[in-house]
């Protein structure tokens, strides 16, 4: 790679960032005015996120009433706060958005930004966990559902192995860019439907941590959530993805780059929108949980399957080896058979 790619790829990364960050909460906002829309509620702004991020930075949070001292709640959330968004980041860092060929692909490992983002999401539940008993409550359910993303990603990380013995999700993505996906691409367009079943649900407030620490654990749930909405459209739609590296000119990246990035928000904002008519069919938090659950696992192993037999079966038109040499040796008659016998 010339000193010229690593700079681009360089800003490249730079503007991922920038517009993962700034479209997370919107998509955030605008998941919540569609869901609100299905139920028939009156719906916030989608720019209501960003106004409470902006109002809670800065301020100073109040005297908590909690079960645990005001000491300790404020311990833990001062700490998780910055710990849960460094996660959330270095996750979005890692999956490509809308190019290929970043500095950041030998870090791009499905695995790896999987647990990333469990991990972002987990630590920014664990304030809730120092709540009254009703918050507390709610904040564990989420945690157990949080849970259940475990087993689905482990059975997509075997279904990459299947695929090509690797999980980084460049080389994949790579590989997978020309393969139609109702026939070589179904197991991966599956893959991504269970991912994005996965996906936690918009929480119901605003803000449950006041001052910047909530601002900070609102930005990361934002992030991780887009981060897995990206995820899940990479492995859906890898042809998205452009080359902004390779072009053969300036004007010609500039257009790869625009419509990569035209792509990623409308398949983004899209798989929003599925989100949140699913979210308004579910039946309560509980049946939300047990539908997501069950529908990531079952489109896991059904993806897995389809991968299996996809390697076993030989392709359309071949014929296997054993019919090839069964064709090849001619047909002897049996009173030929009989005959060579009795000369012998």
């Amino acid at each position: 790679m010339t000193l010229l790619q690593i700079v681009l790829s360089v800003l490249l990364i730079g503007l991922q960032l920038a517009l993962i960050v700034f479209f997370g909460p919107l998509l955030s906002g605008f998941r919540r005015f569609i869901s609100a829309r299905m139920t028939g509620v009156p719906a916030p702004p989608v720019l209501r996120r960003w106004f409470v991020i902006g109002r809670e930075w800065g301020q100073v949070p109040p005297v908590q009433h909690s079960d645990a001292p005001p000491l300790v709640a404020g311990m833990i959330t001062g700490i998780v706060a910055p710990f849960s968004l460094a996660a959330a980041v270095c996750a979005a860092l890692f999956v490509p958005a809308f190019t290929q060929g970043l500095l950041t692909r030998s870090w791009s490992d499905l695995l790896l930004v999987g647990l990333l983002l469990v991990l972002a999401r987990f630590t920014a539940l664990l304030p809730g966990l120092a709540q009254p008993a009703e918050r507390a409550t709610l904040a564990f359910g989420r945690a157990v559902a949080l849970a259940l993303v475990l087993p689905c990603l482990f059975l997509l990380v075997a279904l990459l192995f299947s695929a090509g013995a690797t999980t980084d999700l460049a080389s994949v993505l790579a590989g997978m860019g020309h393969e139609n996906p109702f026939v070589e691409g179904a197991p991966f367009v599956l893959a991504g439907a269970a991912m994005l079943a996965a996906v936690d649900p918009v929480e119901k407030s605003d803000s449950e941590e006041p001052g910047s620490d909530g601002a900070l654990l609102m930005m990361s749930r934002d992030i991780a959530a887009l981060t897995w909405l990206t995820l899940a459209g990479d492995l859906m739609w890898p042809g998205s993805l452009a080359s902004v590296l390779d072009s053969p000119s300036f004007l010609s990246g500039c257009g790869a780059l625009a419509l990569g990035v035209l792509c990623w928000l409308l398949r983004s904002f899209l798989l929003a929108i599925i989100l949140a008519t699913g979210r308004a069919f579910a039946l309560g938090d509980l049946a939300a949980v047990r539908l997501r659950a069950a529908s990531a696992l079952l489109l896991a192993v059904l993806a897995l399957q389809l991968m299996t037999a996809a390697r076993l079966m030989p392709p359309v038109g071949v014929m296997p080896e054993e019919s090839r040499v069964s064709e090849k040796t001619p047909s002897v008659h049996p009173a030929t058979r009989r005959t060579d016998i009795e000369k012998r």
